[in-house]
């Protein structure tokens, strides 16, 4: 008679995320922009040309395998682009195609760039095709920064009307009104949370296009704390996480 054999530790939530394209995704971007932070750092401590070039191999072969993983995406963001022409709210559906619309690009020559790197065909424009996939990232993340604004702005307004509840007589619409500002400040968090996020990612296309001058070293911090907080988001999304 067999008797079964469990961990010590619960390991589904961790299978339920890696499981997922996005999750691994978050875990290839982390050690991808890690390793460009590392090559930048030990470069400048006076490290040997072999350690240096081992996390830039590291990180080039990581960039390769997440383009690998998203080809296909850009049909994904074409749908969804076609499913926000139902989002009532007319700036909102503006600014949701929009992204859509422009992360479909991206990964389109991303998809190129792949092609070019694995050495199946080797492009001779791909240059064009490096910048045209950075100004279609940035317009993206965008859209997505001026939408994280619009809803951050229409909470307000609801936050402001829930308050004006708290003052009537009746204890049963206190309680709905106090029930909505919690919701909205729950909203509010998440709001947040992707405006930093996006705040932060446009810098690496912005730096990458010449419109800014990040160095390495920035470029591979801020890539690995917005993988980092897109792998929470990702985590609470599969392990159906709710925060009080």
């Amino acid at each position: 008679m067999s008797t079964a054999v469990s961990l010590p530790i619960n390991v589904q939530p961790w299978l339920k995320f890696t499981a997922t394209t996005v999750g691994r995704d978050k875990i290839y971007r982390a050690v991808q922009y890690f390793s460009r932070f590392l090559a930048w750092y030990l470069l400048r401590q006076g490290a040997t040309k072999e350690t240096v070039a081992r996390f830039n191999n590291l990180k080039k072969t990581l960039g390769l395998s997440r383009k690998l993983m998203r080809f296909g995406k850009p049909i994904e963001h074409l749908e969804n682009a076609a499913k926000a022409t139902s989002v009532k709210d007319e700036i909102l559906r503006f600014f949701t195609i929009g992204k859509q619309l422009a992360y479909a690009g991206y990964l389109t020559f991303d998809g190129i760039i792949f092609i070019d790197g694995s050495g199946a065909y080797k492009f001779k424009n791909i240059k064009k095709y490096n910048e045209l996939a950075s100004r279609f990232w940035l317009a993206g993340i965008i859209f997505g920064f001026v939408s994280g604004l619009y809803k951050t702005r229409q909470l307000q307004i609801r936050r402001e009307a829930a308050a004006r509840g708290l003052s009537n007589n009746s204890e049963s619409e206190k309680s709905d009104a106090r029930a909505q500002l919690k919701a909205i400040a729950k909203e509010q968090h998440t709001v947040n949370k992707q405006l930093l996020q996006d705040g932060l990612d446009m810098l690496i296309p912005a730096t990458g296009l010449g419109y800014l001058n990040l160095d390495d070293g920035a470029v591979g911090l801020i890539g690995t704390a917005t993988a980092i907080m897109g792998a929470q988001t990702q985590w609470e999304k599969v392990n159906k996480v709710n925060k009080a």
